[in-house]
C-alpha cells in the first residue's frame, strides 16, 4: 500500500505519527510518506527504508500543500490532527480513502449549539481556583463564539467521512464504544497513540519507591491537591521511602504548588519538579527510571468531556512506552489488556502507595508483568488493527 500520514497542526503529536509509520513499515511492501511542516522536522527520525518525509515549504500555503498531497494516488491518507486549518481541511475533496484521528470526540460529534451553550455555562459557573479572570471568563466566551464557524467545518469533514469509505481513528476501545452512538462501528479504528519499542529499565535496585506523573502539571486535568494532602498527612510513613517525579513543567496556573512541593522536600519526601520544559531525552530517562506511573486524573473534566470516553490520557501511553505498571482512579476505564498491571483507587491514594512501599515483591511482580503485557503494543502485533 501507499500510505500518507499528515501532521501539520501539533508538533507534540509526533509520537502518534511515529506509531502509525513504524507499524505500517512492518510490511516491507508498504510505502509510507510522512507530510509535516519544516518546524517539526527535527522531531522525526526514521531508519526504515520504506518511510520518507516530505516537508511543507515555508512559503507554501496549507491549501496548496494539501492539494499537492491529493494529487498523489495513495491507498489511504491518515490525517493525524486537525486543530487548526479547519477551512482548508473542510474544503478539500480527497481522492483517496481518509482515516481521520479524532482526539476529542465531544467537539467532533453531537456538539450542537445547545451542548456548546451548556458547556459554556458549566465553565462560567465552575471557574478554576488558580486561573486568571481572563482564563475563567473572557476566553471561554471568546472561544464559544469562535467555535460556531469551526463546528461548521468539523461537521463538513465528518459528513464526508460518513458518506465515503473513509474512517475515524481513536486511541482506545472504550472511545470506540462511545463513538458507536454516532457512527457505524465498521468505520472506527482503535489504535494507540504510542507503541512499545525496546526500552531500558532504569529502576532496578531503587532504595525508595519512585512514582512518576508524566505530563504538564495541569491542575485542571490532574488532581494534585489530593495527592499532596495524602503526602502531607502521612509524612512519617513516607519520609525517606518515596520519590514523586512530576515529569512535566509547571505552568503559571500551577505555580501555587511549588511552596507545597518545597515543604514536602524539607520534610523528607522527595518531589522532583521543573519550572521549564523538559527535553525529550531527559523526559525519557526519568520515565524509564520510574517504578510505577500515576495517572491522578480528574476523569470528568466538565459536563461533556471524560477520560476514557470522549478523550484519552497520555499517561496510559507512557505506561506502554516505558513498560511500567500504573495507578489510576477507579472510574477511569483501564484498557482490558493492561488491567493486570494497573491498580485502581477510589478517593485515597494512601493505602496504594503504602502497600507498594511495604510489599516490594508485589511491586517487582507488577514491573515484570508490565514488560510482558506491553509486547501487545509492539508494531508487529498492532499491524492487524490497521489493515483488517
Amino acid at each position: 500500500m501507499k500510505i500518507a500520514l499528515i501532521e501539520i497542526c501539533e508538533a507534540n503529536h509526533y509520537t502518534a505519527v511515529e506509531a502509525l509509520a513504524l507499524t505500517y513499515a512492518v510490511s516491507k511492501s508498504n510505502q509510507i510518506t510522512v507530510f509535516i511542516t519544516d518546524e517539526m522536522a527535527k522531531l522525526y527520525h526514521f531508519k526504515e527504508d520504506n518511510i520518507q518525509i516530505i516537508k511543507k515549504n515555508k512559503d507554501q500555503s496549507v491549501a496548496d500543500f494539501l492539494a499537492s498531497i491529493n494529487q498523489i494516488n495513495f491507498d489511504r491518507i491518515h490525517i493525524n490532527t486537525i486543530s487548526t486549518y479547519f477551512k482548508e481541511f473542510a474544503f478539500i475533496d480527497w481522492k483517496s480513502k481518509v482515516i481521520l484521528t479524532v482526539h476529542n470526540l465531544d467537539t467532533w460529534f453531537n456538539n450542537g449549539f445547545s451542548r456548546r451553550r451548556k458547556l459554556l455555562s458549566f465553565k462560567l459557573l465552575n471557574p478554576s481556583k488558580n486561573s486568571s479572570l481572563k482564563d475563567n471568563f473572557y476566553l471561554p466566551i471568546k472561544y464559544f463564539f469562535k467555535d460556531f464557524k469551526l463546528q461548521d467545518y468539523r461537521d463538513q469533514i465528518i459528513h464526508k467521512i460518513k458518506n465515503s469509505e473513509s474512517q475515524i481513528l481513536v486511541y482506545s476501545e472504550s472511545q470506540k464504544t462511545y463513538l458507536t452512538q454516532f457512527i457505524d462501528k465498521k468505520k472506527i479504528i482503535a489504535f494507540p497513540f504510542c507503541i512499545h519499542q525496546e526500552s531500558e529499565d532504569l529502576s532496578i535496585n531503587h532504595q525508595k519507591l519512585r512514582i512518576c506523573i508524566p505530563g504538564m502539571v495541569d491542575t485542571h486535568r490532574r488532581d494534585y491537591d489530593s495527592l499532596f494532602f495524602v503526602l502531607t498527612d502521612h509524612i512519617d510513613d513516607f519520609k525517606g521511602k518515596l520519590t514523586i517525579d512530576l515529569l512535566g513543567f509547571i505552568p503559571d496556573s500551577g505555580k501555587h504548588l511549588i511552596s507545597k512541593i518545597k515543604q514536602l522536600n524539607e520534610a523528607g519526601i522527595e518531589v522532583i519538579f521543573n519550572e521549564e520544559f523538559i527535553s525529550k531525552d531527559v523526559f525519557q530517562k526519568r520515565l524509564f527510571s520510574s517504578d510505577i506511573i500515576l495517572g491522578n486524573l480528574k476523569v470528568n473534566l466538565n459536563s461533556q468531556s471524560k477520560y476514557g470516553e470522549t478523550k484519552e490520557t497520555g499517561v496510559i501511553f507512557n505506561l506502554i512506552k516505558a513498560a511500567k505498571p500504573g495507578i489510576f482512579p477507579a472510574d477511569y476505564p483501564i484498557p482490558k489488556d493492561l488491567s493486570s498491571i494497573c491498580i485502581s483507587y477510589q478517593d485515597d491514594l494512601y493505602p496504594v502507595i503504602f502497600d507498594l512501599i511495604q510489599d516490594k515483591k508485589k511491586l517487582d511482580k507488577l514491573k515484570e508483568s508490565a514488560k510482558i503485557v506491553v509486547q501487545n503494543y509492539e508494531p508487529q502485533n498492532l499491524y492487524a488493527r490497521l489493515v483488517n
